[in-house]
């Protein structure tokens, strides 16, 4: 819809990120689109008289913060439907969380919980099928860990499945990776509806905190078209790049879709491989074994030449690979099947392939991500509430945990995202723990500048949005985020009491 309004946004502080014209104090904007940016006098000047001037009155602006890493469908169904477990710290409270959460849906099919991390629980232990039997032994219940890569069942939704599990899975009813899915394949699936609405709460929840783009990464075809049905209906409050499964590519291809296609609302992004799982479930592949389990190196659920292959045909068709690699030995197959699939000279150098995480590095896998020009898609809220993965790699390879500031010097483009709902749906908690990191690795922490610039032209580059977005310059979308202080100013001790004051996509601000 054309906007025949020139608005100016003005009485700030704007930081554009183009270095001709870094720092400015007005914007003026036109049918979505950056008329012109620079001194109150300067837009004025280029806008005349009749433009809508709205006084931010102190405030700072940056370029939109785009999220290059985010279920949120899964977040919209995880905060309507099931129960909170984040921060439990015994197996105690988590229980009493369930039991609240059952007496307030006393007519739910299943109990599901999400976000607790055993880790934190004072018994040094996984709740087990038994534990979860206090809250129901009837009504199946089923927890899953914050990575969603690992969950907990009790007896009544193992039942049905109990001939295909192990004595062990059966007995503790600890479940992890491929096994989950024989609990999912139970659970009854959202209707159309009911993903379409979770996508419009999640999606207007981002644009509240701050986001003016998402990289959703979808489960399916249904996901994908909850999505498509909300543009056709002009209800995205945000821009969406749709990172879909990797068996998807038959069903896109058909439709004549590839990485790109779509508009300034929805676009199709890569296609999403997994290498490995997760760390905190112990699922991620390892070069060696992990420190606080000297038995066990993971999971590698594709080696370098599955990978090559299947990028060989992503690339045929012009999809961008995203591939999850968390492990270092899953980051070195990704790189290795990337190298030859770019080999074959089928577009793969220049569909920007990312790894999705790249948690645990090494120097000369750094190397290899400059050299193939990989995107790192990173997220720093792990940083911190991962303060287990120091035990799990031990202090030599914690050092390649998480090396933002290593990468990023190398010359390898950093996206940053959040992995919400693994995360908060926070863009100052992830500024702020990109920037303060940790005591054990504040080698590795970033400045705001970096930070931003990752956050903001860094995921535009990530999603091939960088010709429209990630910078504030005459041409590109009216994208962008609203603070309460000017974060480049602020002590880095004061940056988690930031706010974000408002939201600006498309030149109108909520």
């Amino acid at each position: 819809m054309k906007d025949s309004v020139v608005r100016v946004f003005a009485g700030c502080r704007i930081y554009t990120f183009n270095p001709k014209c870094a720092i400015a104090e007005a914007v003026a904007v036109h049918n979505g689109k950056i008329l012109a940016v620079g001194s109150a006098d300067e837009v004025r000047c280029a806008v005349g008289q009749d433009a809508e001037w709205t006084d931010l009155e102190g405030l700072t602006v940056v370029p939109g913060l785009i999220d290059s890493h985010n279920h949120l469908i899964h977040y919209g169904i995880s905060a309507t439907r099931y129960a909170d477990l984040s921060g439990c710290r015994s197996v105690g409270e988590l229980l009493n969380r369930l039991h609240h959460f059952r007496e307030a849906n006393p007519t739910s099919a299943w109990i599901i919980g999400e976000r607790f991390d055993q880790e934190l629980l004072a018994e040094g232990r996984w709740p087990t099928r038994r534990d979860l039997d206090k809250v129901s032994p009837e009504v199946p219940i089923v927890i899953v860990r914050l990575c969603l890569h690992a969950l907990v069942a009790n007896s009544a939704a193992l039942e049905p499945i109990k001939g295909q599990l192990s004595h062990e899975q059966l007995e503790t009813g600890l479940l992890t990776e491929d096994a989950m899915e024989l609990i999912w394949s139970q659970i009854p699936e959202p209707s159309r509806k009911e993903l379409e609405s979770a996508a419009l709460w999640a999606a207007r929840e981002a644009r509240r905190v701050g986001l003016t783009g998402v990289h959703v990464m979808l489960n399916d075809r249904e996901e994908f078209d909850a999505f498509c049905s909300l543009r056709d209906r002009d209800r995205l409050p945000v821009r969406i790049y749709a990172v879909c499964p990797a068996d998807m590519l038959d069903y896109l291809r058909k439709r004549g879709l590839r990485t790109g296609s779509g508009d300034e609302w929805l676009r199709i992004g890569g296609l999403k491989l997994f290498a490995d799982g997760a760390m905190g479930a112990r699922t991620a592949a390892m070069r060696q074994p992990f420190a606080d389990y000297p038995d066990d190196k993971g999971v590698l659920f594709r080696n370098e030449r599955d990978i090559a292959i299947a990028l060989e045909e992503m690339q045929t068709y012009g999809f961008q690979a995203c591939i999850h690699a968390i492990g270092d030995l899953a980051i070195e197959c990704a790189l290795e099947g990337i190298r030859q699939a770019q080999d074959t000279g089928n577009r793969g150098n220049i569909l920007r392939h990312r790894i999705e995480h790249a948690s645990q590095m090494a120097d000369d896998l750094i190397e290899q991500m400059r050299r193939l020009n990989v995107i790192a898609s990173v997220q720093p809220q792990f940083v911190v509430t991962d303060f287990w993965t120091y035990d799990r790699v031990g202090p030599e390879r914690y050092r390649w945990s998480y090396p933002f500031k290593t990468m990023l010097d190398a010359g390898i483009v950093l996206a940053m995202g959040s992995d919400c709902p693994v995360e908060r749906l926070s863009p100052i908690e992830l500024v702020d723990r990109a920037v303060n990191r940790e005591p054990r690795s504040l080698q590795e922490r970033l400045t705001v500048e970096e930070t931003l610039r990752a956050y903001t032209w860094g995921s535009a580059f990530a999603g091939f949005s960088d010709n429209q977005g990630g910078s504030i310059e005459p041409g590109k979308w009216a994208d962008f985020t609203v603070l309460s202080d000017d974060v480049f100013a602020l002590p880095s001790s004061q940056l988690a009491s930031v706010r974000v004051e408002g939201t600006i996509v498309g030149g109108f601000l909520e």
